[in-house]
């Protein structure tokens, strides 16, 4: 269904200045010219329907609390034909970070967007895609990833898809990135502490201030300890193309909280009460990543608002297992990850959140109230809540797997391929990859092969 102008101008009086609807194509007005420097995380987009999409930048300023910046849309990449004109605003309570939400739209449709300040001073030029209409029977295409890690890895994995994708036929582009979370590591090691861990060097991230220690890894307590992680993590160019090359729809998983924590207690060693830590948490990933996640304090794209909570142990859990504690509460909910969309006629993508809402694991704790009978309850909630997307499709889906796993290495790293590979085959007897060297049990028969850590960047699939 298309959205009204009504409709979009009514929950414009709710946000404010962060929203622009498209009018007639002109020339661009605005004296940009281009400042990277001045925008060191880039520009991206996320959360596309056939209408609308929200576009995202960050541009700090070293006086004032806050800034306006304008945002152009335009049907080419030359900005002769602009069709949105808004201004963006910027203030230190956000990081300096801007959400813009563009309306009205055409559906299944190509378009560029960049920023530029009072001065002139414009972000690099983005692109995104909008949805198809719910019934358009064309082909969705999408790649997944997880789980990218620069302190001991390289983001290489996205400028492959960007390779490839700028060669593909028009038809078989991709339409949007699903991240399935872990879009950073929380736990950083330092490069002057730990040289290399296992076989991996050690990569400088961010220098965590009033942070946690266990061990030689360094973790977040505030909001201003993990905003410095996406900062770093940020500054990958290649995370950076990708971002500005296609729309993300993005959940998280552990690590943009805890490693080893759940609803808002967190873990990094022994388990504590960490309610101000997931309200940080969480204010940092709505920051930095453009979503149409429901936030406690409204629909407000400008800032976070964090509620006030207190760390308090939770005592009482309900049948569900979830922790029945009002500050536990306010935290999980000041930020709402869970959502669905609808891209055409094929692909139904229902995106749930577990890590918020799960009991701890049932073999690490002896606690009766959070284990046993809260498993099959837990398995229910899950089917909702659940830390990575479901995706009921028909038919006419293209899905591709890049750089999943655990981390993302150079190109030296194995490529597995579900289709026949194109290398050249081996004689018998020849060295094969580690990676994907076939194992034989004692009668001989060759069993299914256990990869290393090494990603695969690649699996395409069609259903």
């Amino acid at each position: 269904m298309k959205i009204s102008r009504r409709s979009f101008l009514k929950a414009a009086a709710a946000i404010g200045a962060s929203l622009a609807w498209v009018g007639p194509a002109r020339g661009s007005r605005v004296h940009w010219h281009e400042r990277r420097d001045l925008y060191p995380q880039g520009v991206a987009s996320g959360d596309p329907d056939p209408h609308s999409v929200i576009l995202w930048t960050r541009r700090p300023f070293a006086q004032g609390t806050r800034q306006l910046l304008t945002v152009e849309v335009a049907e080419d990449e030359a900005f002769r034909r602009v069709i949105a004109h808004a201004q963006a605003p910027v203030s230190s309570a956000a990081d300096w970070t801007a959400r813009v939400l563009i309306g009205g739209l055409k559906p299944a449709r190509t378009y560029w967007y960049r920023f530029t300040d009072t001065d002139g001073n414009g972000s690099r030029v983005g692109r995104t895609i909008t949805a198809p209409l719910p019934n358009d029977p064309r082909t969705v295409n999408f790649a997944f990833v997880s789980c990218q890690d620069v302190n001991e890895g390289k983001l290489n994995a996205y400028r492959r898809m960007i390779y490839e994708d700028e060669r593909a036929p028009a038809a078989q582009q991709l339409d949007f990135v699903l991240h399935l979370g872990d879009f950073i590591y929380e736990v950083v090691e330092y490069p002057d502490e730990v040289k290399t861990r296992y076989d991996r060097t050690i990569y400088e991230v961010a220098r965590i201030p009033d942070g946690g220690q266990v061990g030689k890894f360094h973790f977040p307590l505030t909001v201003d300890g993990y905003r410095a992680i996406y900062k770093g993590y940020l500054a990958d160019p290649d995370l950076q193309d990708a971002r500005a090359r296609w729309p993300f729809v993005a959940i998280w998983d552990n690590h943009e909280f805890s490693w080893q924590g759940w609803q808002s207690i967190q873990k990094a060693g022994k388990a504590r009460p960490g309610q101000s830590i997931k309200v940080a948490a969480n204010q940092a990933w709505w920051e930095y990543l453009p979503s149409r996640c429901k936030k406690f304090s409204g629909p407000s794209l400008e800032s976070f608002d964090p509620p006030a909570v207190t760390n308090v142990a939770i005592e009482k859990w309900d049948e569900n297992g979830l922790g029945d504690e009002p500050n536990n509460l306010a935290a999980i909910n000041s930020l709402i990850a869970y959502r669905s969309y609808r891209y055409g006629k094929h692909l139904d993508l229902i995106i749930t959140d577990q890590h918020s809402y799960r009991s701890a694991d049932r073999s690490a704790t002896r606690r009766p109230e959070l284990s046993g009978r809260t498993s099959r309850a837990c398995f229910r909630r899950t089917w909702r809540r659940f830390s990575t997307a479901a995706v009921r499709s028909t038919a006419g889906i293209r899905r591709r797997k890049s750089a999943s796993m655990a981390r993302m290495f150079p190109i030296r790293s194995a490529t597995h391929r579900r289709r026949r590979s194109s290398a050249p085959s081996r004689k018998p007897g020849s060295k094969t990859s580690s990676a994907i060297q076939p194992r034989r049990g004692k009668s001989g028969a060759i069993q299914k092969a256990h990869p290393t850590r090494a990603p695969t960047r690649k699996i395409c699939r069609r259903v």
